[in-house]
């Protein structure tokens, strides 16, 4: 978010210059072609193809990360053994490679739960039987 404002606010200094007005000037006058525009996308999406190949992993390898992550999340959450984790891929030009994974939960375990604490679900009551509640002291 703050990388944006600044990128924004160094883009409309550089405008302000004078070899900034002479760039959007050119702009104006020689606007890119298309052929350059269809150029420059297919040389981003052959980076972020690259990208992607070079951060793929081996089936091994996926299966060990699934494995781990099960084993942390069920630490805290009832997972849904009939529901498969499923772990996808994606890749982002700002981003870079991107896993995605979805483990089928049922629900928090009651220790881990936050309405157990605002209901003081298992909480500890002592019983005072020594009277000191009692008004007639």
């Amino acid at each position: 978010m703050f990388a944006d404002a600044d990128s924004d606010a160094r883009q409309a200094e550089a405008q302000e210059t004078f070899w900034g007005k002479m760039k959007m000037a050119y702009r104006i006058f020689f606007p890119p072609s298309a052929e350059d525009t269809a150029r420059q996308e297919a040389k981003k999406r052959l980076r972020m193809i690259l990208v992607a190949d070079r951060c793929t992993m081996n089936e091994d390898s996926m299966d060990e990360m699934k494995m781990r992550i099960v084993e942390v999340v069920g630490q805290f959450v009832d997972l849904d053994e009939q529901q498969s984790v499923d772990v996808s891929m994606e890749t982002d030009a700002e981003l870079g490679t991107m896993y995605a994974v979805s483990i089928p939960v049922k629900r928090v375990k009651a220790e881990y739960d936050a309405e157990n604490d605002a209901y003081m679900v298992g909480a500890q009551f002592v019983y005072d039987d020594e009277g000191i509640w009692n008004d007639d002291n």
